[in-house]
């Protein structure tokens, strides 16, 4: 029984020397630093790029949830990175960046698409509109044709006296 003692006794210190040792990572500070002023750099373009596009007159509603979530992604790294844990740090700051280049992506397509509509309405308000001059031309031409049609039949004729 003393063997088995032994043993765990050793078990027990060697876990609490590996429990206590401090946290080693393979992410330096400078390069968490480095993620997260990326990340705070494409989240940057990436609302430039959302605000691009609602000005085109697209709907950005779903951007905006994702551009949020980007900006609370970066904001969880910020805090690992002030409480020392450069890895959580850097792979959260990447995981954001790597969310608001999506939010780029997708704003610059909604954008062409918006855009797009844009020019198809103005075609078709410019269609209506050639369409009602010539409609109005045509109709105009023929009320003319008319017109002289009936005053030439009209002077062709006698006038009767009744009575």
């Amino acid at each position: 029984m003393r063997y088995w003692a032994k043993v765990a006794t050793f078990v027990a210190i060697v876990a609490c020397l590996l429990f206590s040792l401090p946290h080693v990572s393979g992410v330096s500070a400078q390069d968490a630093v480095t993620a997260i002023a990326a990340a705070d750099h494409a989240l940057q373009a990436a609302f430039v790029s959302v605000s691009d596009t609602e000005r085109a007159g697209a709907n950005v509603s779903g951007l905006i949830a994702r551009l949020n979530e980007a900006g609370s992604v970066l904001t969880s790294a910020r805090a690992a990175s002030d409480a020392g844990n450069y890895s959580d740090a850097a792979s959260l700051a990447a995981f954001s960046d790597g969310l608001a280049d999506g939010v780029v992506a997708d704003a610059g397509v909604l954008k062409k698409n918006a855009v797009d509509q844009a020019a198809g309405w103005w075609m078709t308000v410019l269609f209506s509109v050639a369409g009602c001059a010539v409609f109005v031309t045509v109709l105009f031409l023929v009320w003319r044709w008319f017109e002289r049609f009936h005053a030439n039949r009209l002077s062709g004729r006698r006038p009767e006296v009744v009575g």
